[in-house]
């Protein structure tokens, strides 16, 4: 199977408030919802939530990196949906819009640095 990614995955349990508009056109008026990351890497995240997102759906992510206690916040566009493992959940392929370049910078140093080895498990 040939793998499309772009980047590393990285195994790690994060937690995520995701936040998208109520009526998919005001975007003053947003909504959280609380998810879990499953994977990540500098450009998306798998994650488990209870509320399907259609494919293409932008949305606010913020992501509490539990290890560095970092936080990140990114848009980012729904890439795949399909059901979880788990009872009642539903697992999104994430793509990040990165448009600050301390995003990015954050994720690196949260993925790629503790003693100089690789902190996470690479999937």
């Amino acid at each position: 199977m040939l793998n499309k990614r772009k980047e590393k995955r990285f195994s790690e349990e994060n937690d995520v408030i995701i936040q998208y508009a109520l009526n998919g056109k005001n975007l003053n008026n947003f909504i959280g919802i609380n998810a879990l990351t499953r994977d990540i890497s500098l450009s998306g995240a798998r994650i488990i939530t209870k509320k399907i997102f259609p494919v293409d759906t932008v949305l606010r992510i913020q992501i509490n990196l539990s290890r560095t206690k970092q936080v990140i916040k990114v848009d980012g566009k729904v890439k795949w949906i399909r059901e979880s493992a788990e009872e009642d959940s539903h697992e999104m392929g994430i793509e990040f819009l990165h448009e600050i370049t301390k995003t990015v910078l954050t994720l690196i140093r949260h993925l790629y640095t503790e003693d100089g080895g690789i902190p996470s498990k690479i999937i």
